[in-house]
């Protein structure tokens, strides 16, 4: 894998939840970080226009939009992965 993959999450999240034990399903590898533990983080997610979580980026571009999370499959994640690693 070219670029990492995160996860922003928080606490007590039923769908961050999912997300991950979807991408860890998948064999992906990701970093988790916590929006309620991380100031940064959470205005980062707030100046990107999110109002929930899990918020999933790739290379730091957004790869889970307008997409419910139960519906989030694999191979809509590698569509996006493999745009956006043909444009590196």
């Amino acid at each position: 894998m070219k670029h990492q993959l995160t996860i922003y999450t928080k606490n007590n999240c039923m769908y961050c939840d999912i997300m991950k034990s979807k991408l860890d399903q998948w064999g992906y590898e990701y970093n988790v970080v916590n929006i309620q533990e991380d100031n940064v983080a959470k205005n980062y997610i707030l100046s990107k226009g999110h109002k929930v979580v899990p918020q999933l980026y790739y290379n730091n571009v957004h790869v889970n939009p307008n997409i419910d999370t139960k519906n989030y499959t694999q191979n809509i994640l590698e569509e996006y992965i493999g745009h956006l690693d043909s444009t590196l």
